[in-house]
């Protein structure tokens, strides 16, 4: 059968070949999710031994005593009630500073911070006249494994160390807890007492903040330079370095709603991980699989040279095998050491197949192809934002430059 008879024949089994390729692309995106899931999991055995992310709340003074309740029947009895005293401004000093634990094969950042929160509480007058049973300081974190050394709490001329705990390890927060003995009784109407409150904390993933104070300032300062500010509110001034970054938030109580329900803070990233990266990678491992097998196409027509379908399925499976090579070495080393390294082995490999295949100087022209897809596959990785519209104007251009190819196979055909 001659070529111009058999060549739809061709085309639709190197498009059903093409297709098929899918499958081990498939296969390679799974165990990318796998060994992302074992990253993960490292990850959750080291917070669990460091600290989980933290969330700082308080201080607040929760304030205990004796009242009349009045039940369904009417009748009053002596029980307790207890009230809780919000600063009335709240700042906030925080270092943090990160590091990488090693579990497995596998990094994980976390972060130790030194925290500092200075602010008033404003004790209002009604309480000068109540018998209080019961006075204490309360100060939340999600973690309490993660509190490293002495919390240190002082209040107007009287010192603390707070050293009571309730519930390690809490989603919705746990709480440090210290009595406290402020002579409220003496106090003539409303009284302003300043507090100090240090502690060293650690913890991984993220540091966020509750605004409990009537104005929370918050002033944090770190060596990571990948942070994501999040939550209700972002800061008013940010400055990001690659050695780190300083940001400031200013919340009052008048947009604040409820401050249980309020939050902000920042994830630490650690850049984009290798598996974020070669999943990328392998999105685009589709396009470069028919761009290539279209050019050998375009190769065997111009060039009145054959390449069987076997051969087709074993240059599929080495751009396939590509992109699992890039997951395997980016776990011992840096993503683009790791890219550089496969897509070398790659090309070569196939150079060596083109000029098996074709004996001549047009394997080296498929070579450089394939070269030129892993090339700009790298640099719409760097691209990010724009890495949707760049790689479309790019894979137009490399069709149009087909289009261009094999504009006259027709009259070559005849």
């Amino acid at each position: 059968m001659k070529l111009k008879d058999s060549l739809p024949l061709k085309i639709a089994l190197m498009g059903v070949l093409a297709l098929l390729m899918l499958i081990p692309l498939a296969m390679v995106m799974g165990q990318i999710e796998d060994r992302q899931r074992a990253a993960e999991s490292s990850r959750d055995e080291v917070s669990a031994s460091w600290g989980h992310a933290q969330t700082l709340t308080g201080p607040v003074l929760r304030l205990t005593y004796k009242t009349e309740v009045v039940d369904d029947q009417k009748k009053k009895t002596v029980g307790e009630r207890t009230d809780i005293v919000y600063p009335v401004d709240l700042k906030y000093g925080i270092g943090l500073e990160t590091q990488l634990l090693h579990r497995s094969i596998y990094d994980v950042m976390v972060y130790g911070a030194d925290v500092t929160a200075t602010g008033t509480f404003l004790v209002p007058a009604v309480y000068a006249g109540k018998e209080l049973t019961g006075q204490e300081v309360q100060v939340g974190l999600s973690d309490l494994r993660g509190v490293e050394g002495k919390v240190s709490f002082t209040l107007g001329e009287d010192a603390y160390s707070i050293e009571n705990g309730s519930g390690a390890y809490r989603r919705d927060g746990a709480s440090l807890t210290e009595p406290i003995s402020l002579a409220i009784a003496q106090m003539d109407g409303a009284t302003e007492i300043p507090f100090t409150l240090t502690y060293h904390v650690r913890g991984s993933s993220s540091l966020m903040v509750r605004p409990y104070g009537g104005v929370t300032e918050v002033e944090m300062h770190s060596d990571c330079p990948d942070p994501s500010f999040v939550g209700d509110f972002l800061p008013s001034s940010r400055d990001v370095t690659a050695e780190g970054f300083t940001a400031r938030w200013s919340v009052s109580k008048i947009n604040r709603g409820e401050p249980d329900d309020t939050w902000f803070g920042v994830n630490l990233l650690q850049g984009v991980t290798q598996y974020q990266q070669t999943t990328r990678s392998a999105k685009y491992g589709i396009l470069v699989i028919l761009l290539v097998f279209i050019a050998g196409l375009a190769v065997e027509l111009v060039g009145k040279k054959k390449i069987d379908l076997v051969q087709y399925l074993v240059i599929g499976l080495s751009l396939v095998l590509f992109y699992a090579l890039v997951l395997s070495f980016s776990e011992f080393m840096r993503f683009p050491v790791a890219y550089a390294l496969a897509a070398l082995m790659t090309i070569a490999a196939l150079f060596g197949y083109f000029r098996g295949i074709l004996r001549d100087k047009t394997a080296y022209l498929l070579t450089a192809l394939v070269t030129l897809a892993y090339g700009l596959s790298y640099i719409l990785l760097q691209m990010e934002t724009y890495a949707l519209i760049a790689g479309t104007l790019v894979l137009f251009v490399l069709l149009v430059g087909i289009m261009y190819l094999t504009r006259n196979l027709n009259q070559r055909a005849e």
